[in-house]
């Protein structure tokens, strides 16, 4: 380990999916700093994030623990809402900033849309971003917490949170820092800079990614002239799969459904001080471990009693074995998916209402569903064939993991989900 704490720049994008990165395979859309990020670090081939849709896979990341213990797995944190992350969850701003850290978040929040609630609340220094979705009423671009920009040029965005990022890492350089980049690209509506405009292989979704890969160039290049690239560490990540358009990788759904087009997404992982180059691992991980995985490298302890990831500072370092012995698929409040690392259990199919319902929940807890997909975790089949009955007793492990974890998470829920879940 160096002997002084590494500088922490995460760049989350939204709606970004898995197959929509050369390193990851994209054909269509170039992505040459994305890439070289990956060929520097670590690429993970089985990385997801905490849900299937924005605000409550930010609340996971942001505090390494399931949405649901933070009041904010169900649905999106929408433009009228008026709850946000309650103040009690330690995030990763506030985590650093017991070690000293500067803190900066740049981009789209969606984690509340008051003052009271925004990053500046959560332990960071600054905040210069929107609060919530660009498809949402009454989008503002803010300042701290002023409202500086409505309605918003988002043709600027990319560039705009680019330039704030490469001037605080320039300022910053003497002391350890965090950079939060989150990109409010590729999300729904699209836009881009007229230098990237019709330019990519891939229509107006391609042109943002493409933007969004220059940004990423930019600040690997702000780190290295600044020469603190080697002891920087660097993650690249989704919110969530894809939306109507962008590409999974050959992986079935995306964005709002449980199949793995709509929780697996690229993850990045670069610290040239620790981990070597070129390395590519198949251990399941998942946005919550970041937390942990910072809190391990800066010796310390979380605040919160229950974290629900794990550190991954063992798989920095070399090891090819997930922390994890099962990762959780929630849809809102309520669990429906279980992944192991080989195997992944599946009752429903649908981020809202009964559209690839596969159970009854009056059928519980006998658990006698009318349907379950027992599925090649690995998604080269593209979630296509259930094994079910092949391997009975691989279900049963998992159905048990899967009812066990509702037992937890269902005591913790604060909408009554038969809307949601009808029977």
């Amino acid at each position: 380990m160096p002997a002084t704490p590494p500088n922490i720049v995460v760049i989350l994008t939204d709606d970004l999916g898995y197959g929509d990165i050369g390193a990851y395979g994209a054909k269509r859309i170039r992505t040459p700093n994305i890439d070289r990020l990956a060929a520097a670090g670590l690429r993970f081939t089985q990385g997801y994030a905490s849900a299937n849709v924005c605000s409550p896979s930010r609340a996971g990341l942001m505090t390494g623990r399931y949405a649901i213990r933070s009041g904010l797995a169900f649905k999106v944190v929408d433009a009228e809402a008026t709850h946000g992350l309650p103040e009690a969850e330690e995030t990763l701003g506030e985590l650093v900033k017991r070690q000293g850290y500067r803190t900066l978040y740049l981009g789209k929040w969606h984690l509340g849309n008051f003052p009271e609630h925004f990053p500046l609340k959560h332990g960071f220094d600054g905040f210069f971003g929107a609060p919530a979705s660009n498809d949402m009423p009454n989008f503002a671009l803010y300042d701290g917490e002023a409202l500086v920009e409505q309605p918003v040029d988002q043709s600027t965005l990319t560039r705009r949170y680019t330039d704030r990022a490469v001037r605080f890492i320039t300022e910053n350089a003497d002391a350890p820092f965090m950079l939060f980049l989150a990109h409010t690209f590729p999300h729904i509506p699209l836009y881009a800079s007229e230098e990237f405009l019709g330019k990519s292989g891939a229509g107006l979704y391609g042109d943002t990614v493409e933007e969004l890969d220059w940004s990423t160039g930019q600040v690997l290049a702000a780190l290295e002239e600044q020469g603190i690239a080697e002891n920087t560490l660097v993650i690249f990540t989704s919110d969530n799969g894809p939306f109507f358009e962008g590409g999974t990788g050959g992986l079935r759904g995306g964005k709002g459904t449980s199949w793995d087009g709509g929780y697996r997404v690229p993850l990045i992982a670069s610290w040239p001080d620790v981990i070597a180059a070129g390395r590519v691992t198949g251990a399941m991980a998942m946005n919550i471990d970041l937390l942990p995985t910072i809190a391990d490298i800066l010796g310390l302890e979380t605040a919160a009693a229950t974290v629900d990831g794990r550190s991954l500072l063992p798989v920095f370092r070399g090891a090819d074995e997930s922390a994890h012995d099962f990762l959780y698929y929630f849809n809102n409040e309520r669990v429906v998916g279980v992944r192991s690392q080989d195997w992944k259990y599946v009752t429903h199919a649908y981020y809202l209402g009964s559209l690839g319902a596969f159970e009854k929940f009056d059928q519980l807890p006998g658990f006698a569903a009318p349907y379950e997909m027992l599925l090649d975790a690995d998604g080269i089949h593209g979630e296509a064939y259930s094994y079910a009955d092949r391997f009975p007793g691989m279900l049963n492990e998992h159905k048990n993991a899967l009812m066990s974890a509702r037992r937890h998470f269902d005591a913790l829920r604060t909408h009554d989900l038969e809307e949601t879940y009808p029977r």
